[in-house]
């Protein structure tokens, strides 16, 4: 970029789901897990919950066996996923009103700043809106390498036709599971035991052209006495939309891509085998491949965005009884995600320039826990948890230009930690106490250090009680932290000299000296979080169960770039005044040219000199916004008999209202309902009929309006509403899930429902907030599938 270009562009203005509360049993025994899972699921969820590969239940949102969980947990069961017509987690998992479309995700244009940057077509999990880096998403419990540069993990690798459930805790739950966690867990928990082989395969497209998608999967497994092994494969394949296939997206080049052409390959292996009545071993693995490719144009330039990535992650893992139901287990992670992104900017007069490189991610962790009971309660055991172990990740960037080296770095952050959690059954209804049918605590503590960034603890507490068997209340409070992702900290920073009248100081010498990039002395950011909530099970009307969770999130010390729009503009608001220094040292200033990636870049007209330099504005990355989350969590299921078949109805609903603060000076930011963040109101309600054989659904999506306050005139976008339908016949009836063979039609979008469009700042803006809508309209796919 050229001297004016860059001085430029400095200076410029920036003018469902089927869910439900699932609560584990208290102090079952582990012969009967199966029977005890609590919460049964909602219409269309899968029925057929299992225990894990060790016969006990892995509920997310406790290290404890049987323990019940005071926070909200949501059930995402595979044939639920199905019956919706979706054929990845990430399709999935962008259906639940907690989740929030944004971030690394499959359509999401530009125009929505650098957290909503699609690199790679990954499928990251975003609870409330907060961010893909603090979303913990976990696989059987245990951790997978970041994807690409945001520190968020890509949900869809994993295969469907593998998959048990989705179990997703919206709550902070940093003392059982470390950074990350803010904002809550997302946990895929693979299908334990599978006999014989089953096949599916889908084929659809949009009625409005493009997005010809075709999906295959097998899955084989063998059970037997003592052990057990499963293999999935998963091939999907999408064409791309191009802008000239949908008659809102005029104000693009008519080749661009409003959604990118991918192509996915996936694998998953899970194996366990009971090595003496007391040892039973266990692995998982896991390996993907994604090739996406996206266009854009400008009328003397076009951009190719060619990524691939590949990961892999294996979890060998040994628990061992000692007896008298306490437990060890030991378990190793070992996980690479490479993304090989190049991009290719070719003018229509001049030289093509192709930037391409590497974003590298590791894994490896050891952890070792044992957990069981310490002494009889009137509700059962008080059981006991605890351990700890290490944990390093690390991000080996490279960038070239035109087969030059550019940009590179490569670091590792290690972590060692232990942790510890009670749970005190009190009072379980076997006890017939007047006014207390249940009553349970629990708490948890975890404590973390981070050689050379921190060390910190972090506690968790909560509260279970039913003052009658139909109503359940619940509470808990949480503090949570998540670790600065190492792209933000290690991404070199430029340093940049600018002549003082741009800033109106009317010196002909004076200069302004700016920085803006990584920043390697950002600490970790900082959330604490309660919830209340409640939920009915009123015996005069069986199958119906009413509950609803309260939720406040306050999070501090948020790593942002301060100034995100134009620099000229901050300098004369005094709200920024404390992100710019006015009297810097020449001892400060040198330090930071010697640690710019290319030294200084000097645009003044003159010299060098630090006395001329009249401020310091350095926007790298700084641990400065505080962010509110609150809402509330609403949901509504019965299922019973009608006729000769089954009815299930759901309504699952979220509210939100999130706002940032940047500086005390500066006026809070509303974020919610606002476009390129999450709507205020976002709701998804289903109907499921099945009987033998046949099952129909249908689902209402519906998402609220949203404010565009990036002009000077605020404009309402407003609310969507989108129709899903399906059907399916067993042709051939099965047993379990597992039906011998049957075929399905479903029709996503029914009535064909558009983006609304909406100003762009530039030229390759995509016309809509694509990351709350899709360009993908109605969408209709057939699918078959057998059980050998």
């Amino acid at each position: 970029m050229q001297h004016r270009q860059i001085f430029s562009a400095l200076l410029a203005g920036t003018v469902f789901t089927f869910a439900t509360q699932a609560v584990a049993a208290q102090d079952a025994p582990t012969d009967k897990l199966d029977e005890q899972e609590g919460t049964p699921n909602p219409a269309g969820a899968d029925d057929n919950i299992a225990p894990d590969q060790s016969g006990t239940i892995v509920v997310t949102g406790s290290r404890i066996r049987g323990a019940a969980v005071a926070s909200d947990v949501i059930t995402l069961g595979q044939e639920a996923i199905i019956a919706a017509g979706q054929v990845d987690l990430g399709e999935a998992i962008r259906s639940l009103p907690q989740n929030f479309g944004g971030g690394q995700n499959p359509g999401v244009g530009s125009g929505g700043g650098l957290i909503n940057n699609n690199i790679n077509s990954g499928s990251h999990a975003n609870l409330r809106g907060i961010g893909p880096d603090a979303t913990l998403t976990l696989l059987n419990g245990h951790r997978l390498p970041y994807d690409s540069a945001f520190g968020g993990v890509d949900i869809s690798a994993v295969p469907l036709a593998a998959l048990n459930r989705i179990e997703v805790v919206p709550d902070g739950a940093s003392a059982l599971y470390g950074s990350d966690a803010v904002a809550g867990v997302v946990n895929v928990i693979l299908r334990s035991d599978f006999d014989g082989v089953a096949t599916s395969a889908q084929i659809g497209a949009s009625t409005d052209g493009g997005y010809f998608r075709q999906q295959a999967d097998i899955v084989g497994g063998k059970t037997w006495n003592g052990g057990g092994f499963l293999v999935a494969y998963d091939f999907a394949h999408n064409s791309e939309i191009r802008a000239r296939k949908r008659s809102y997206a005029t104000s693009l080049d008519p080749n661009a891509t409003l959604y990118p052409s991918l192509s996915r390959h996936a694998v998953t292996f899970a194996a366990h085998q009971r090595l003496t009545d007391n040892v039973v071993a266990k692995v998982d693995a896991l390996y993907a491949r994604r090739k996406s490719r996206t266009e854009s144009r400008t009328a003397t330039t076009q951009f190719s965005i060619e990524p691939e990535t590949e990961t892999y992650t294996i979890a060998p893992s040994i628990e061992i009884n000692l007896g008298s139901d306490w437990q060890v287990k030991l378990l190793g992670v070992f996980g690479r995600d490479r993304t090989y992104y190049s991009t290719t900017t070719t003018p229509v007069a001049g030289t093509a320039r192709v930037a391409n490189g590497c974003y590298c991610n590791g894994v490896t962790a050891f952890d070792a826990g044992t957990e069981g009971p310490l002494f009889a309660l009137g509700g059962g055991s008080a059981r006991l948890a605890i351990g700890g172990g290490f944990r390093n990740n690390s991000l080996d960037y490279t960038q070239l230009v035109n087969g030059t080296p550019s940009d590179a770095f490569d670091v590792t952050r290690r972590s060692r930690y232990a942790y510890g959690e009670f749970y005190l059954p009190f009072v379980s209804s076997d006890l017939n106490v007047p006014g207390i049918d249940r009553l349970s605590l629990s708490a948890a503590i975890r404590y973390e250090d981070y050689p050379g960034l921190d060390q910190l603890a972090t506690p968790r507490l909560g509260l279970i009680y039913a003052p009658i068997s139909e109503l359940t209340l619940r509470a808990s409070w949480a503090r949570s932290f998540k670790a600065p992702t190492l792209y933000q900290q290690y991404i070199p920073y430029e340093a940049i000299l600018l002549p003082g009248t741009a800033f109106g100081n009317v010196s002909s010498t004076s200069t302004v000296f700016y920085t803006a990039g990584g920043n390697p002395d950002v600490e970790p950011e900082h959330a604490s979080s309660w919830t209340g909530g409640f939920e009915l099970r009123p015996q005069f009307l069986e199958g119906l169960t009413v509950s609803a969770t309260y939720y406040d999130i306050r999070y501090r010390d948020r790593v942002v770039r301060p100034i995100a729009g134009s620099i000229a503009a901050a300098f004369r608001n005094p709200g920024f005044a404390t992100l710019i220094d006015f009297s810097p040292t020449a001892s400060e200033l040198a330090e930071l040219i010697a640690g710019a990636q290319i030294g200084l870049q000097n645009f003044s007209g003159r010299a060098y000199d630090p006395a001329n330099v009249i401020a310091f504005i350095d926007n790298r990355n700084v641990n400065v916004a505080a962010q509110t989350i609150r809402g509330i969590d609403a949901r509504l299921s019965w299922n019973g008999k009608l006729g000769v078949g089954t009815l299930g109805l759901d309504l699952d609903a979220s509210w939100l209202e999130s706002s940032q603060l940047l500086t005390d000076e500066l006026p809070v930011v509303q974020l919610s309902g606002t476009v390129f963040n999450p709507p205020k109101f976002r709701l998804r309600a289903a109907a499921n009929y099945r009987t033998d054989r046949f099952m129909l659904t249908t689902a209402l999506n519906f998402t609220g309006a949203l404010k565009d306050q990036r002009f000077a005139i605020e404009r309402r976008i407003e609310p969507s509403a989108t129709v899903d339908v399906g059907a399916s016949y067993d042709i051939i009836a099965g047993s379990g899930r597992d039906a011998g063979l049957s075929v399905s039609l479903t029709i996503n979008n029914l009535f064909n429902d558009k983006p609304e469009l909406f100003q762009t700042t530039g030229p390759t803006d995509t016309p809509y907030d694509s990351t709350n809508f899709s360009p993908i309209g109605r969408f209709v796919a057939i699918a078959i599938r057998q059980h050998w």
